[in-house]
């Protein structure tokens, strides 16, 4: 099977109450990250701490995979030689640090502004069995960062909404809008106003 582009059926709304952003403590992140669980996700794992060069490391690897993948005769099987090299890399040689393609990113990136990513992923964009409808990162958000990300998610015209717990999601109605806001907040913070 090779790869077809897809487009998900979201609305792309963007609905930032900063008052209404969760906080969490380090003592709360710190025992998530013992737990392995946070916010809904049973299989947590800290990202915080990314840098901007790691950004634009994670942009060079995700869009070489996806342009293999989009080019590949057999989708599942360059999916599942991607996995594997996921599996057997170490920290310094980034693999995507083992997060879906059309997702990393963008969660690399919002860990470079200061958010701290919960859980991600890219609804099945480029292949495998996923459980979400459309490709999405949440994240906590600390107050004094609302403004910078809103206006990201606005220039890459992706969704951004908090939940009822305070958690943010940006998310995207096709496989590379979240590729496009990784690229906008590298763009961003390259720009000489920031």
């Amino acid at each position: 099977m090779r790869w077809a582009p897809r487009s998900f059926p979201v609305e792309i709304r963007r609905e930032l109450i900063v008052a209404d952003l969760a906080d969490i403590s380090d003592q709360q992140l710190e025992q998530a990250d013992e737990e392995g669980a946070l916010a809904g996700n049973r299989f947590y794992f800290d990202m915080r701490g990314f840098s901007w060069q790691d950004v634009r490391a994670a942009l060079t690897v995700e869009i070489e995979v996806i342009n293999r993948l989009k080019s590949a005769e057999d989708l599942e099987a360059e999916l599942s030689n991607f996995e594997e090299l996921q599996a057997t890399s170490f920290d310094d040689e980034p693999a995507l640090w083992g997060l879906d393609v059309g997702v990393a990113a963008a969660t690399i990136a919002l860990s470079a502004f200061g958010a701290i990513p919960v859980s991600s992923c890219n609804a099945g964009a480029f292949g495998g069995q996923h459980q979400a409808r459309y490709p999405y990162v949440a994240f906590f958000l600390p107050t004094t960062l609302a403004q910078e990300i809103l206006l990201c998610a606005e220039e890459s015209d992706v969704g951004l909404l908090s939940d009822e717990n305070g958690v943010i999601q940006i998310y995207g109605q096709g496989e590379m809008d979240l590729v496009r806001f990784a690229e906008t907040a590298w763009e961003r913070f390259r720009s000489p106003e920031n």
